[in-house]
């Protein structure tokens, strides 16, 4: 009898252990699946590894698209490069990332440069991304050569528009500067095409245009620019001032025919 109850007790026993390790591992997995469910919710297992950590990769937000004007130390970190391919290199990349300059700012990266045919290419391509397209007859000064002068004059009266047209006439220093370019061209043709490029950007008054005109040696250079002026002309009723400085009085009534209008 004794035995039988003993076998009874140690049976029970075991079956109580058994039933405690499989509510153990109930709760284990309970636990673990209530974890494994907990982390779903923000990672997705099924996802592919690389796409769960590109998820959490911090991306830079894109600059807004724009004109940003160009810093001087930008414009003076051209003179830090060796050699002219490396400015061309730098100022593509400051115009393809939207960045603008004054025509002042372009003409000192221009002097920068060594060589014309580099300047050229960066004249070129700075043209597109200058704010104050009127004023590019400035950058005609840091090149060397008159070839050089015309093709970039050809350039910029072939691709002015209305719109690149200054809001104001020359002040005082700025008619200084044009004049005294005029007068430092070697002939009537290069004062000619100066003359158009820089009327194809500005508005003048009659006393401006004078000014301009004195520059030509010869007065059929001076009939054709007072010829194209007059549509620059602020003060047309004031042309007389400019047509004064023809010396014939035949070339002096063409220009008159033309101020005046047709009925």
């Amino acid at each position: 009898m004794k035995k039988m109850m003993t076998f009874g007790i140690a049976v029970a026993g075991l079956l109580l252990c058994t039933g405690n390790v499989k509510a153990q591992s109930r709760v284990v997995r309970e636990a673990r699946t209530e974890t494994r469910v907990r982390d779903d919710r923000y990672v997705n297992r099924n996802e592919p590894r690389p796409e769960r950590e590109r998820r959490h990769e911090v991306v830079a937000k894109p600059a807004p698209r724009g004109p940003k004007p160009v810093s001087p130390d930008a414009v003076a970190a051209f003179g830090r490069e060796r050699y002219d391919s490396d400015r061309l290199r730098m100022a593509e990349m400051i115009f393809r990332t939207d960045g603008v300059m004054t025509a002042e700012q372009i003409t000192r990266v221009s002097d920068m440069f060594s060589y014309d045919s580099n300047r050229i290419k960066f004249l070129t391509l700075a043209y597109d991304c200058c704010i104050d397209r009127y004023n590019y007859y400035m950058v005609l000064e840091t090149l060397d050569y008159s070839s050089s002068r015309e093709k970039i004059m050809d350039m910029v009266i072939k691709n002015t528009t209305a719109r690149d047209r200054a809001a104001g006439i020359p002040n005082q220093n700025e008619m200084k500067t044009i004049v005294r370019m005029l007068k430092n061209q070697s002939f009537d043709s290069a004062r000619l095409k100066l003359c158009r490029m820089i009327v194809a950007g500005n508005d003048f008054n009659a006393r401006q245009i004078a000014d301009m005109a004195k520059t030509f040696d010869f007065e059929s250079n001076k009939t054709d620019f007072l010829s194209f002026a007059v549509r620059s002309c602020i003060d047309p009723q004031n042309y007389a001032v400019a047509i004064n400085t023809l010396t014939f009085s035949s070339d002096r009534r063409k220009i008159e025919q033309l101020v005046m209008p047709r009925r």
